[in-house]
């Protein structure tokens, strides 16, 4: 069984998106649906593999369930042969990779391959996979305590280290810079920080859900 975890970020940000997602996984007959991670970790069961749609869910549940394997959910979409993807012929976007998927290799070519299913044309950030150093705000604070005390290696060890700590009145000049930087009008994100914080900042950034449950 694969138990997706719809994430309470991406609900909260992207509500259409997950309504949609959430209504094609009650179609699946091998999917059941879980609520936050940090509430439900305890309900997959060996045998069972995890999705997520969220990099901290992912994180969290890598360290609080280290017993069962995971999916990104782009990786789960492919694997689905009668998912039916959306045309975007015509249309170019830029890729935003995110710092908190280094070294998620599947994460990369799966958020790839989906683009390219819906026949969209893609321009790379000069710095991107392995090498992204951008996730919104998200690498400008501390870690939150909920994720030190679930997650400590990953928050508390290995995290801290690559933050650029920032006092609050910056985030906006670090925002406008980054986005100034996207070489084309649109542009395309998989992860819930990195999409949101580039949105409110001015640039016209959709989540790959958003595109591909329309």
């Amino acid at each position: 069984m694969y138990i997706y975890y719809p994430s309470c970020n991406f609900q909260r940000f992207f509500p259409e998106a997950a309504h949609k997602i959430r209504a094609y996984m009650e179609t699946q007959p091998d999917v059941t649906i879980a609520g936050c991670c940090k509430v439900t970790q305890a309900l997959p069961k060996q045998g069972d593999t995890i999705i997520t749609i969220c990099m901290s869910c992912m994180h969290l549940l890598k360290e609080m369930r280290p017993d069962i394997p995971q999916l990104n959910i782009f990786e789960f979409l492919l694997s689905r042969k009668d998912f039916p993807w959306s045309d975007l012929r015509g249309r170019t976007f830029t890729l935003q990779d995110c710092f908190r998927a280094r070294s998620m290799h599947g994460i990369h070519e799966a958020v790839r391959e989906c683009l390219a299913h819906t026949g969209a044309e893609m321009v790379e950030m000069p710095v991107n996979r392995d090498e992204e150093t951008y996730c919104g705000t998200f690498m400008l604070h501390d870690p939150f305590p909920q994720t030190l005390k679930f997650a400590p290696h990953y928050f508390g060890e290995y995290l801290p280290e690559h933050l650029t700590i920032l006092p609050q009145e910056e985030w906006a000049s670090y925002m406008q810079k980054h986005i100034s930087e996207y070489p084309t009008r649109e542009v395309v994100g998989y992860c819930n920080t990195c999409v949101k914080d580039a949105r409110e900042a001015g640039a016209e950034i959709r989540h790959l859900a958003e595109l591909l449950f329309v």
